[in-house]
């Protein structure tokens, strides 16, 4: 690709210099320039990095794409834009090939959901023998082959290597790939210029305050999302805000257990690791089914993969097939069973979430619920003090910790979350220390729920990364301890 080919391809762009010269890579970070490279300058929330646009020409760049009027020299390909972030993700497609064109790209969004979703659908397509991709928070997969992610990835890639995913994908003869949508990744345009071929919408709470200021703001940015869209939709009938998403879409098949729903189920039994109910689908059809995924938030991440499944042509009997076998997802409902009773390993880290989570052992526990919880850096002080009022609300006891403080003072965090708490609350900031001590309060059929990291190996304070994977360390001391 060349700045003759952007110019012919986005006309809008004021593309000059030398416009000949071959683009070898498309890069938005100066320290990982090389000679060749274009390099793309986006003025963020605490740093503008037109700053490092003569670092970047030093270390090789070829090309700049920039939101301002700088000085060049003739041999360097100019790119002038309104919105650096836009083009960026924009010259990614193109460099790529415009691979989403090239597949059936699903986008799937919510506050809640969006990981099991994505991953049902991945796994079951492949285990039809239909070649399908995934991306998501807690990794990459194509076909068979996954890799997990252990930093601290961002839901949704940045533009470069998410186009370049898909181009893989469409290199190894994917047909579906499963991707989840975070509304930073919309806020941001990282999925901008991607064609898709469904969108999915799975439950709405509040979140991420702390980028989008309001509640009204974030429903939004999820709302654009599905804006002028004419591709099919599929929406979960009983989530909060539910009519703005119904209002701008033209028949979108709906999923549910409350409201009236083109895939809704009919609950029997709901278990912390099986779940019963009837599906009722295309005029009034009616199918049973077995499901090895507890909790009322898990039937609906498998609705939502159902009704997709079944108007994709999936049969009834392999989907019924695949419900009672389904993998485990890493870091969502995994179960550890105990001597005295059970340990669960959650993501769940913002109120709505964690509510689903806690809501539904309280259903099944036959004992005390202790939960260790804290909140991730960067979070509103509401946020962390929300967290705290619903986990002391749906706990017996809560082990307040540390989850990702990044540049966040821990001891603050952990004050805030216990100032919206009610009294049967504990700091123990050290996150080891908080599992060991729950384990070794626990008494006969006790539940404890280790949330807010789930899947996650690294743990990010200041400049350090901590190894810590909840679960294996729960293992760990329970194996000391032998329960």
């Amino acid at each position: 690709m060349n700045g003759k080919q952007i110019k012919n391809l986005f006309p809008s762009l004021h593309v000059h210099g030398n416009i000949e010269v071959p683009i070898k890579n498309i890069q938005i970070d100066s320290r990982k320039v090389k000679k060749g490279d274009l390099f793309v300058a986006i003025k963020g929330i605490t740093f503008d990095s037109h700053e490092k646009i003569e670092e970047a020409i030093t270390k090789g760049a070829i090309g700049i794409v920039t939101e301002k009027s700088i000085k060049h020299s003739p041999d360097m390909l100019i790119i002038e834009t309104d919105n650096s972030r836009k083009t960026y993700a924009l010259l990614s497609s193109a460099f790529f090939g415009f691979s989403s064109q090239k597949l059936k790209l699903v986008g799937i969004t919510g506050t809640s959901g969006k990981t099991t979703t994505s991953y049902l659908l991945y796994k079951l397509f492949n285990n039809v023998d239909i070649k399908s991709g995934f991306i998501g928070t807690i990794g990459e997969g194509i076909g068979d082959k996954f890799v997990r992610k252990d930093s601290f990835p961002p839901t949704t890639p940045d533009a470069f290597p998410l186009n370049r995913f898909l181009y893989k994908a469409v290199k190894e003869n994917v047909k579906y790939v499963f991707m989840e949508v975070s509304s930073f990744a919309i806020l941001h345009h990282r999925i901008e210029g991607l064609i898709f071929y469904n969108k999915i919408l799975t439950f709405l709470g509040e979140d991420h305050l702390d980028i989008h200021k309001t509640l009204e703001n974030y429903i939004q940015t999820k709302v654009s999302f599905f804006e002028n869209y004419k591709g099919k939709i599929f929406l979960n009938a009983d989530t909060p805000f539910y009519e703005k998403f119904k209002k701008i879409s033209i028949n979108p098949v709906l999923f549910g257990i409350i409201n009236k729903a083109n895939y809704k189920a009919f609950v029997e039994k709901v278990g912390i690791e099986e779940t019963k109910f009837i599906l009722q689908y295309n005029d009034k059809k009616k199918a049973p089914f077995s499901l090895n995924m507890g909790g009322e938030f898990n039937l609906y991440n498998f609705l939502a993969a159902s009704a997709f499944a079944i108007e994709e042509g999936i049969s009834l009997s392999k989907l019924q097939k695949f419900a009672k076998d389904i993998p485990t997802i890493p870091g969502r409902m995994d179960i550890i069973k105990t001597k005295k009773g059970i340990i669960i390993i959650d993501f769940a880290h913002n109120p709505a979430e964690i509510k689903k989570v806690l809501s539904f052992l309280n259903n099944i526990k036959k004992g005390h619920i202790i939960t260790v919880i804290g909140a991730v850096g960067w979070s509103t002080e509401k946020k962390s003090m929300e967290i705290g009022k619903i986990a002391s609300a749906l706990s017996d006891f809560v082990i307040i910790t540390t989850d990702d403080p990044r540049s966040d003072d821990p001891k603050k965090i952990a004050k805030n979350v216990q100032k919206g708490a009610s009294n049967n609350t504990k700091i123990i900031l050290d996150r080891k220390k908080a599992i060991k001590a729950a384990i070794k309060t626990m008494q006969n059929n006790d539940i404890i729920a280790l949330l807010g990291r789930g899947h996650e190996n690294e743990m990010h304070y200041k400049n350090k990364i901590i190894y810590l994977n909840d679960s294996e360390y729960a293992k760990e001391v329970l194996n000391d301890n032998q329960n």
